[in-house]
């Protein structure tokens, strides 16, 4: 991910009238997001945000990239509907993701998606960057899977790239991690 991406989808949570609230979403293709208006109790504040991919996976060459705002105060759950497939590698082509977030004070994100299942010889590299504040709360889960078992795939894939860095408010690393 050598080059800056045109950006596939934004996503800013605010406080409205008390309960934390998604006041922007965009999405383009091959990226969707879709925020239920209702999960769990209705005394919980809480925004969930479901991340899937048209095709079902991300094909040979795709190149997402998001962009997330979590305001003062806002609890926000970020996750997916099934695991992150990553299909073959046409060439020497890399399919990218990048999300960059920003996690306000006192605020909660939790990223809790479905593992990421690389099929035979994908390429496949992301990065995550959050900035928070001394008093945010985040949660990551970054995992993935050998590949597809069923398919006497295992650990048959080219490329597997995974960095998160978090950055304290003044940009001072706080977690380097690839």
């Amino acid at each position: 991910m050598q080059r800056e991406m045109e950006r596939t989808g934004k996503v800013v949570v605010e406080k409205v009238g008390g309960k934390s609230t998604v006041t922007r979403c965009f999405s383009k293709y091959p990226l969707k997001f879709i925020v239920p208006s209702k999960v769990g109790p209705c005394k919980i504040d809480s925004v969930w945000i479901y991340s899937l991919t048209y095709g079902g996976g991300i094909v040979s060459g795709d190149s997402i990239s998001c962009e997330f705002e979590i305001g003062d105060g806002c609890t926000t759950v970020f996750t997916t509907q099934a695991s992150t497939k990553v299909y073959k590698s046409v060439g020497s082509k890399c399919s990218a993701q990048f999300l960059e977030v920003t996690v306000g004070s006192n605020a909660l994100l939790a990223i809790l998606p479905d593992p990421v299942t690389c099929f035979s010889t994908a390429r496949y590299s992301q990065k995550q960057v959050f900035r928070v504040l001394l008093d945010s709360n985040l949660v990551i889960v970054d995992w993935f899977t050998s590949g597809r078992h069923e398919s006497g795939e295992k650990w048959d894939f080219d490329l597997y790239k995974s960095t998160n860095n978090i950055f304290l408010d003044d940009n001072q690393p706080l977690f380097l991690d690839t």
